[in-house]
């Protein structure tokens, strides 16, 4: 399909910049996780390699068509709430309350096969039943006084976290759920004042291309931080990049009297 509005100047800097920056972040974050004994910090890789996929979906977005706004928003929740959940497996600093974690993960994917949906999947079913029945295993070999938690919402998990998180998954939510709030990118006004088309423009883009930015940031610094090796100061240097560049679009914004969202 034809490009229907081109993205600015300041738009393709920021997701340019944005790009760049994650593959200093990845490269520093590495495969370390996965060579060690334990289960929390590999399966937390691969929450963090997941909230990097969803991020980059966000950015060529961004680099695509203005018009795939809510498009964006909605891949920039995906990457936030992967964020989330792997920002709650790995806080804890001991590690076996870490691997008490991962496996209330485990017991949470092994519901998917008793919901009424899914009974007849016997696919879905059968490898529910093998995830549980292994969970429930490597549970009772935990050390006494280990137990597995009940995970906190997403929403709490994001709050505590702070940048805003919290806010932007309750608004992206809009958009994933096909809520009033999304479909304002294709209807202005209500009633006999209303008008139909693609109005999404740079402004809705400023929120979900950062966000993106900010979920997978969040999850390679823990992982850096749980490597011992430190955050080096090339980082620092990254995200002043990136926040300069951001800048850049905000200040566009304004010139041209556009809504920060």
């Amino acid at each position: 399909m034809a490009t229907l509005q081109e993205p600015t100047r300041e738009l393709r800097r920021l997701a340019s910049r944005i790009d760049v920056g994650m593959g200093r972040y990845l490269a520093q974050r590495g495969t370390w996780a996965l060579t060690t004994e334990w289960e929390a910090l590999r399966y937390g890789w691969s929450l963090s390699n997941l909230a990097l996929r969803h991020a980059e979906a966000t950015i060529t977005l961004a680099r695509t068509d203005m018009a795939l706004a809510p498009s964006a928003w909605v891949t920039a929740r995906a990457a936030t709430e992967a964020a989330a959940r792997c920002l709650w497996l790995l806080q804890p600093e001991d590690e076996w309350q870490r691997e008490a974690r991962w496996l209330a993960l485990l017991h949470e994917g092994a519901r998917l096969g008793t919901r009424s949906e899914t009974r007849d999947s016997h696919r879905i079913v059968a490898q529910s039943e093998q995830i549980g029945a292994f969970a429930t295993a490597v549970g009772a070999k935990l050390p006494r006084g280990t137990a597995v938690p009940g995970m906190a919402s997403i929403q709490s998990i994001l709050a505590e976290e702070g940048s805003g998180l919290a806010e932007f998954y309750v608004l992206a939510s809009q958009y994933t759920h096909a809520a009033e709030l999304a479909t304002r990118s294709s209807r202005a006004d209500l009633g006999t004042d209303a008008a139909y088309g693609d109005f999404a423009g740079p402004s809705d883009w400023l929120q979900p291309v950062w966000m993106a930015w900010l979920s997978f940031r969040v999850t390679a610094v823990r992982l850096i931080n749980l490597s011992g090796s430190g955050t080096p100061e090339a980082l620092a240097l990254v995200d002043h990049q990136v926040t300069k560049t951001r800048d850049a679009l905000v200040t566009a914004l304004q010139t041209q009297g556009e809504p920060l969202r």
